[in-house]
């Protein structure tokens, strides 16, 4: 083995993702059994391995011990013949057709459970090959591999790409340029009779073959994983003879590279790039290209954005792009969280009013689509949007953090843009009248729990609600408290909301008096909803809703009440409904038991 190719002085895979960028298509993919290591599929060196002692275990009838050692029984036994993939198969005396049967359990899972446990299944390199398809960046994949694992990943994205198992399979083939996707295995395919396994079935491949590597290996760049070049003398000369050298080659390795991949490097100088296994380096390339996708496409301004959800709402034809809109708002807010290190600068006191601040800068466009959104869709049709958009923002926080209480203070600001997506969503189902979406943004916005969560009732539960993960107490933490508290002054933890709020919602309230109205009935409201959707110990949370102030002040000039501008509101019915309650009265009782505690509470600052 061969020393690896130096590296440019650059960064290869940041080259590589750039390139493909900037030219969609003109890279092909050329990919070897590495790739599938993670499907628990064998390379062909562990294929050899299994079928040697296979062949070792009937010819002396016992089965190999652990010690076994295959090359030195094949020396012993085939004195002369090297030790390789053709030369067992040839050993064997096999026929095509049983060598199909014979290979097919090295490719397919066997059982329900070897489905389960992910083997034999689309790993993440072939998932993440899929996505390089469907984006467009990748057309043409050459592999030696017998497997169909690529294909069911395509498949899964709706994807049926056209597959090349046999050079007689070329001449009535859609040309590459006008196919999304076309896949040439070179080697055959297992369910096929004709697969490519000796020697001398390597040495060299029938013309029609060799035409078509020449002009995919001429006409595209090339980008190689989990392929060693050490045995596939035929595949090794089809990339040698590509005389252009219009467009790169890179090649991902795991380890040094063979003699035959160190000279085919050397002679394209191709990027090499070390220590990639496939079901890493294939996700990250994914990865860098959706980050170079958003970077070139610049967000809408808030204004366009807003204008472009009025022409949507009261359309049905346009539901998808209304879709759209709110899909690349939530993947900007959290490529801004995924931009956050995963914890503070160590020995740096956070700057909690800057991470604010910039929080309030990325979702302040989807603030305004939600709140616009909600009090304008008169129509109701998009009420499972609103709540797909908070549950979005929710599943990018990881629950269970570690560390000390700054680190998990640092991961819990990961919630504050849901946080306040779900209070704008809840100011305009208040002031839309629409009791029936308050409850079901904080009860149907769902994200996994963490294990070994349980409910009141002492369950395990299986997710947790935006209920249980937004609310006041938990996403505001003290460092974040406290910033806030510096900027607005001594308050409850709702006027923060109150004060970033208004300038969005004034415009459908009128003016600044009833939006503190429209603050109050919102606030209670969420109060109320605890008492049904919090656990047991956590109900108290909602007890610091500024609303719930009246309860200790009832010298108030206004003598408004939370419960009877509840009551008046006509609302109970819906609340029934939408909660499953048995009547009015777990409403009166859940409104008086809030009435009680607030009154003997004091933490209001």
């Amino acid at each position: 083995m061969s020393a690896p190719t130096p590296s440019p002085p650059f960064d290869p895979r940041t080259m590589l993702a750039m390139s493909m960028h900037a030219s969609p298509g003109v890279y092909a993919l050329l990919v070897g059994s590495g790739i599938s290591m993670g499907a628990g599929v064998l390379t062909g060196w562990g294929v050899i391995v299994e079928l040697v002692r296979r062949m070792a275990a009937t010819d002396t009838r016992e089965e190999p011990g652990a010690d076994f050692d295959v090359e030195e029984w094949w020396k012993a036994k085939y004195p002369g013949v090297d030790l390789g993939y053709g030369s067992v198969l040839e050993a064997s005396g096999m026929s095509p057709s049983d060598r199909r049967r014979l290979l097919a359990p090295f490719f397919i899972p066997a059982d329900d459970q070897e489905r389960e446990e992910g083997k034999k299944v689309p790993a993440p390199a072939h998932d993440a090959i899929a996505q390089l398809v469907k984006r467009g960046t990748v057309r043409v994949i050459v592999t030696t591999n017998f497997d169909d694992l690529i294909e069911q990943a395509l498949l899964r994205l709706n994807i049926a790409p056209q597959v090349i198992a046999a050079p007689d399979m070329i001449a009535g083939c859609e040309p590459l340029r006008h196919s999304a996707c076309t896949i040439i295995k070179v080697h055959g395919d297992y369910k096929r009779i004709d697969l490519l396994n000796t020697d001398a079935e390597l040495e060299a491949y029938e013309h029609d073959l060799d035409d078509l590597l020449d002009c995919i290996f001429d006409e595209y760049g090339l980008l190689t994983s989990g392929w060693s070049a050490d045995w596939d003398k035929a595949l090794v000369a089809a990339v040698r003879r590509a005389k252009s050298r219009r467009y790169p080659l890179y090649w991902s390795t795991v380890g040094a590279l063979g003699d035959n991949a160190h000279s085919i490097v050397d002679a394209r100088r191709g990027g090499v790039i070390e220590n990639a296994a496939a079901d890493e380096f294939f996700p990250d390339l994914v990865t860098r290209l959706e980050l170079l996708d958003r970077m070139a496409t610049p967000p809408l301004t808030r204004d366009l954005a807003i204008a472009r959800l009025k022409r949507c709402l009261p359309d049905p034809v346009r539901r998808l792009e209304l879709r759209d809109l709110l899909d690349g708002e939530v993947e900007r807010v959290r490529a801004y969280l995924d931009t956050r290190s995963r914890t503070p600068t160590p020995g740096k006191p956070v700057d909690w009013q800057d991470e604010i601040d910039t929080a309030l800068r990325e979702v302040d466009t989807l603030l305004h689509l939600v709140a616009t959104g909600i009090a304008l869709d008169t129509q109701r049709a998009h009420d499972d949007l609103w709540i797909w958009t908070v549950e979005q923002l929710m599943r990018g926080y990881p629950r269970r953090l570690s560390g000390g209480s700054v680190h998990i203070e640092w991961g819990k600001f990961t919630l504050f843009p849901a946080y306040m997506v779900l209070k704008a969503a809840s100011f305009a189902t208040t002031q839309a009248r629409r009791d029936d979406l308050l409850i079901r943004l904080h009860r149907d916005a769902t994200k996994p729990a963490p294990p070994d969560t349980f409910n009141s009732a002492g369950h395990i539960q299986v997710e947790v609600t935006a209920a249980q993960e937004l609310y006041d107490v938990y996403v505001l933490t003290d460092g974040v408290y406290e910033a806030l508290k510096s900027k607005y002054g001594p308050f409850t933890y709702t006027v923060p909301v109150r004060r970033i709020l208004e300038p969005i919602l004034l415009p459908f309230v009128g003016d600044p008096s009833s939006f503190e109205l429209l603050a109050l009935r919102t606030e209670y409201r969420i109060s109320l909803l605890h008492r049904f959707l919090l656990p047991f110990e956590a109900q108290a949370h909602g007890l610091y809703a500024d609303a719930l102030r009246s309860y200790e002040h009832f010298d108030r000039a206004d003598g408004w009440m939370p419960d009877e501008d509840f009551a008046a509101a006509g609302v109970h019915k819906v609340w029934i409904d939408t909660l499953g309650l048995k009547g009015e009265e777990p409403i009166r009782e859940a409104a008086q038991a809030l009435a009680e505690v607030a009154k003997a509470t004091k933490k209001w600052r």
